[in-house]
């Protein structure tokens, strides 16, 4: 007797970034990001031994112009 086997695809949407995450989508190296998050010019919260960054609570277009004047 065979077995078959179905691949169930489950997307998960995350509601945060991890620093590298948003490093790679604002193009700066994730040191940038974390020293900004360090500054509080980027709002992130520890969740364990990494930051994370809320969706919510960053609006990327802006974000991204800042980091390109900088």
């Amino acid at each position: 007797m065979s077995k078959i086997y179905i691949e169930s695809k489950i997307q998960i949407e995350k509601n945060f970034y991890t620093i590298i995450e948003l490093a790679k989508i604002l193009k700066i190296s994730r040191i940038s990001v974390f020293k900004r998050v360090r500054q509080g010019s980027i709002v992130g919260q520890k969740l364990g031994r990494n930051f994370v960054i809320m969706k919510k609570d960053i609006d990327l277009k802006k974000l991204m112009e800042i980091v390109k004047h900088n």
